[in-house]
């Protein structure tokens, strides 16, 4: 079986593969101040409880963007199955035609999304990736991907809020049903809704607007910890919350002769 594992800032996202079928996934914090024995123990009680025998796993595919969890993920696949994980980086074959100035410089979280969705979708694809950092990227009819923008995520506007004033609080951050706030928590809450939501807006009208692109002929995905916001936007909008693990799976499949 495979365990394919997806690291972004704010969760680590995994799957278990049995062949070609995904048999269970789950979801920890990311905490790149946990120790190596802490994540494992807790990756191996996950897959007790969820009755999946550990010895059964021979392979590990990595995604990770928080660098210091590199070398402790490292250790954990060692330790779990006795060899190292395929991690992906330069040199592990995607099988996705990046038409970037730098294609070595584009995360691997947009990466295996970007993978898994030319796997789903024959149209343009627009993929708005929501979580502390939020990802818009855009791959064409052709498969190729052609880069994209970054910005911070909801939390991340919530916290420069609170950390740039002297008495604004934090709040629960929802989708509100008006646009007005009628007291301080209320103003913030849309403040923060309403401007993360017209960013993101925004920036998928100019690139259908740049590119010319059709409602037939493109396909919006929306995953991620905060996608739910932006769930009854004017766009249809696909949710996909499996999008990083399935392009692991992919990637896997295209280099698994690699693992040692």
């Amino acid at each position: 079986m495979l365990l394919a594992i997806d690291i972004d800032n704010r969760s680590t996202d995994f799957g278990v593969y049995d062949k070609d079928e995904l048999i269970d996934k789950f979801s920890i914090t990311t905490d790149k101040n946990r120790s190596v024995v802490e994540i494992k123990l807790t990756i191996k009680l996950i897959l007790k409880d969820k009755n999946i025998n550990l010895s059964e796993i021979d392979e590990i595919i990595i995604s990770n963007v928080v660098p210091e969890l590199s070398s402790s993920y490292e250790m954990i696949s060692r330790e779990l199955i006795g060899k190292k994980p395929i991690v992906i980086s330069a040199g592990v074959k995607t099988g996705l035609n990046i038409k970037c100035e730098s294609p070595r410089e584009v995360g691997s979280d947009r990466i295996i999304k970007a993978v898994a969705a030319t796997h789903k979708y024959k149209s343009n694809i627009i993929i708005v990736s929501a979580s502390s950092i939020t990802t818009i990227d855009y791959i064409n009819a052709k498969k190729e991907f052609l880069g994209g923008l970054i910005l911070p995520g909801i939390n991340l506007l919530q916290d420069s809020l609170v950390r740039g004033s002297a008495k604004l609080p934090h709040v629960e951050i929802k989708r509100p049903d008006d646009i007005i706030g009628k007291n301080t928590e209320k103003a913030i809450q849309r403040g923060l809704y309403f401007g993360y939501k017209k960013a993101v807006l925004g920036i998928i009208d100019e690139i259908i607007e740049s590119y010319s692109l059709k409602k037939d002929n493109t396909s919006i995905l929306i995953t991620g910890a905060y996608a739910y916001l932006l769930k009854f936007c004017k766009y249809e909008m696909i949710r996909e919350d499996e999008l990083g693990i399935s392009g692991l799976k992919y990637i896997y499949d295209l280099n698994k002769n690699k693992a040692s």
